[in-house]
């Protein structure tokens, strides 16, 4: 693993939340490997199945001694103001994900109490820089004439986004009002984070999918990111001043559907996909699902948000970024290659 320089940060007392999700574990890894000692805040202290895998893979599973673990229930604002008593910096990586639309209220209403909490906890202990892990799902559509989406680009409506994606931009406002009450924060934007994960949610899904060699893909292009740079650029970005009031796009790579899943299908031996699915197969099959399901009740998968977002193309520049890092992104077929391999030797157990 390469290790972070850090001038000031592993001086400081530093709280996490989401340390046992796909962003937050390895954002612990770089902390650990980088000298810091860690408070996590976790709902269930039993749940560190993938911190485990992580930090055994990144190679820093002998500073397990070095986390300080603190259940918390993040939802209950004085104990999370408890909590995050006496801390330097926060790193607020926690979130609910689901596009399951059934769930679109609870996943709104969830993730803007749980920003409202965080900031709130910082603003009244005098926690000294938060750290904010969005997404950009909360950022808009590229300015006219202009093919790359940037960190001023922002949503003409919320109308047909994901309840994930309005969570988000909720979540996001929420910090700017607490930047406004004085908190410093910094904000990072992932694209699709890949990465070494749950096989069974999230992007990770992504892999799963593809390895298993499909024909078919869909005319999309989206940004990709390593989560070991999304990791190193945030932990990289709490120790400069200038990044503080900022919001940052993390993102390697704009790649195509077809190159992304045949990447993966050919590292992983299988068929390549060859046959586009436009619109309206994709909203026939979204149809014969919403038939299916009122007969058989089973969960919804191809809502209308990602319907939308199969066929649609958002271009990101991380030109901000690297301006303010002396940074390099892991390149997109390097992260998909080895994190295909990681899935199929864990298939093999």
């Amino acid at each position: 693993m390469r290790t972070v320089e850090l001038n000031t940060l592993k001086d400081k007392r530093i709280t996490v939340t989401g340390g046992t999700g796909l962003v937050g574990s390895h954002l612990v890894a770089e902390l650990l490997c980088a000298g810091c000692t860690v408070r996590m805040l976790v709902r269930d202290i039993k749940r560190q199945q993938l911190l485990h895998r992580t930090l055994e893979r990144m190679g820093v599973s002998s500073f397990y001694d070095r986390i300080e673990f603190r259940e918390t229930a993040l939802n209950n604002p004085y104990a999370l103001r408890e909590a995050v008593e006496g801390t330097d910096v926060l790193f607020h990586c926690a979130a609910q994900v689901s596009f399951d639309p059934e769930r679109s209220d609870e996943i709104i209403v969830a993730n803007t109490e749980l920003a409202t909490h965080v900031v709130n906890a910082c603003l009244d202990s005098g926690v000294g820089l938060l750290v904010h892990v969005s997404s950009v799902a909360t950022l808009g559509p590229a300015r006219p004439g202009e093919k790359l989406v940037d960190e001023t680009c922002i949503p003409d409506s919320l109308v047909g986004l994901s309840a994930y994606s309005v969570s988000k931009f909720y979540a996001e406002n929420i910090v700017r009002r607490g930047a406004l009450q004085g908190l410093r924060t910094v904000v990072v934007n992932p694209s699709i984070v890949i990465g070494e994960g749950d096989w069974k949610s999230g992007s990770s899904q992504l892999i799963a999918f593809g390895a298993h060699g499909n024909f078919f893909y869909t005319k999309g292009v989206k940004g990709y990111v390593d989560v070991r740079d999304v990791a190193r650029a945030t932990v990289l970005l709490a120790e400069v001043p200038e990044a503080v009031g900022q919001r940052y796009i993390l993102s390697a790579e704009n790649l195509p559907f077809k190159a992304f899943f045949s990447i993966v299908a050919e590292t992983a031996g299988r068929r390549l996909p060859r046959i586009c699915i436009g619109t309206r197969a994709l909203n026939l099959a979204a149809a014969a699902e919403r038939e299916l399901r009122r007969v058989t009740r089973h969960k919804q998968l191809l809502s209308e948000s990602i319907l939308s977002s199969a066929v649609s193309s958002s271009y990101y520049s991380n030109e901000k970024v690297l301006r303010t890092l002396d940074f390099e992104f892991t390149p997109v077929q390097e992260t998909l290659r080895r994190v295909t391999r990681a899935y199929l030797e864990e298939k093999k157990r």
